[in-house]
């Protein structure tokens, strides 16, 4: 058995597989952390991760009982949890507001210091979100048109060396 999955998506064809691979990835990170997590794309909204509008992901945290959980909630929580957050993307408007509402959610729960931001390098083009189990990377921003509209490849690998050798490239954006 494989520990990688190439998923081919648009807005007709595995639309869900992507949102179902991202749920997936965060809810492990809420029962089991990773010391980081690193997001690097170009463009990064407040996407739902989690629809628990039947409350079935209360049990992963009390407060999400019956409504869409999106990102920010989600990163806060899983700081929360003692992980540190690494986000890097374009120096962009639309970055600039997700992460003034990263930055107030965390201050407000006094995570401020989790969160390692980098939005300096306007060519930024590669797409990721790392964990120290999984990494998922390829066409994808994580915006709900990269989630549920474009055409889009994505990768999904479990394979210690492709985990590992996306962490040292992720690490090489925090560098001046």
């Amino acid at each position: 058995m494989s520990a990688t999955r190439k998923i081919f998506k648009s807005a007709v064809t595995s639309q869900h597989a992507v949102r179902e691979v991202l749920t997936m990835v965060f809810a492990q990170e809420m029962l089991a952390p990773s010391k980081e997590v690193f997001i690097v794309a170009p463009w990064i909204s407040n996407i739902v991760i989690f629809d628990s509008q039947l409350g079935q992901y209360a049990t992963l945290n009390p407060e999400w009982a019956k409504h869409e959980i999106r990102l920010v909630e989600v990163l806060v929580a899983i700081a929360a949890n003692g992980t540190n957050l690494h986000i890097h993307t374009r120096p962009d408007d639309h970055n600039r507001a997700f992460k003034r509402r990263i930055q107030e959610a965390l201050d407000d729960a006094g995570l401020s210091d989790q969160l390692c931001w980098s939005d300096r390098n306007a060519l930024l083009h590669t797409k990721g979100v790392w964990t120290n189990r999984v990494l998922i990377d390829g066409s994808m921003n994580l915006t709900e048109s990269g989630v549920a509209l474009n055409d889009e490849a994505v990768t999904v690998s479990f394979e210690p060396e492709q985990v590992a050798a996306a962490r040292v490239h992720f690490q090489l954006y925090e560098q001046p």
